[in-house]
């Protein structure tokens, strides 16, 4: 029956997703708890049915229902990913409700970082606090092989953010998967993130001065980590 219950947090998964593309889109803006989705083009409130996750998006074939302007497919693949991400949490105990808190932070961050290459701090803000307490608890279970893994390369992520060549939202990331995972499991995250990366740039002829949101790979990665374990 376990997938039953993975399949039951995928959907959960998809609402939170969608939910935080419109945290993002709306924050500082209007309220994005209580009002009503709308059409960003034509203003238009989108009913019940144009707002399932997923298959509202299959079903509309990527358009509005009302103007039939096209929906970006980072909407889609947005939610498929949060689908993964929280597929495999027990939200039954209170570990499970960290964990889901620190991706949907994480997921946050991610978002911001694609659309504008930045993110305001009190996105990620929740995921830090929650890693730093957990870091703190658990301070005499860190062992010297841990220290090896985690110290070079933060070292190297501030190297990199003196010669600006890549953002402190990198490290904050770094710093939240070493302190409530593993340093083991930042750093693979950081290599699955970097690969991936590495790919798209090659196969997608990318502009080498355009910025590129370095986060949303990072979440790639850590949700392959996490389907993984």
């Amino acid at each position: 029956m376990e997938w039953i219950f993975e399949i039951s947090n995928f959907l959960i998964g998809t609402c939170l997703a969608s939910h935080a593309c419109v945290i993002v889109e709306r924050a500082g803006k209007e309220d994005f708890i209580f009002s009503r989705s709308k059409c960003t083009n034509c203003n238009q409130q989108l009913c019940l049915l144009d707002e399932i996750p997923l298959i509202s998006y299959l079903v509309l074939k990527g358009r509005c229902r009302y103007c039939k302007v096209h929906i970006p497919c980072e909407y889609f693949f947005t939610e498929f990913l949060g689908g993964f991400a929280f597929s495999k949490i027990n939200f039954s105990n209170i570990h499970g409700i960290y964990t889901a808190i620190v991706l949907f932070s994480l997921l946050l961050t991610a978002i911001s970082d694609y659309q504008v290459q930045e993110f305001d701090i009190i996105l990620v803000l929740p995921a830090l606090v929650i890693s730093v307490l957990h870091i703190m608890n658990n301070l005499n279970s860190i062992s010297i092989i841990g220290f090896i893994q985690f110290f070079p390369i933060f070292l190297l992520l501030l190297f990199e953010i003196i010669r600006k060549k890549c953002g402190s939202g990198d490290l904050i990331v770094y710093l939240i998967l070493s302190f409530y995972f593993s340093s083991k499991l930042a750093n693979l995250t950081f290599l699955i993130a970097s690969i991936t990366l590495l790919i798209i740039f090659f196969s997608s002829k990318m502009n080498e001065k355009q910025p590129i949101a370095f986060i949303p790979f990072i979440y790639i990665g850590l949700i392959i980590q996490l389907l993984c374990k």
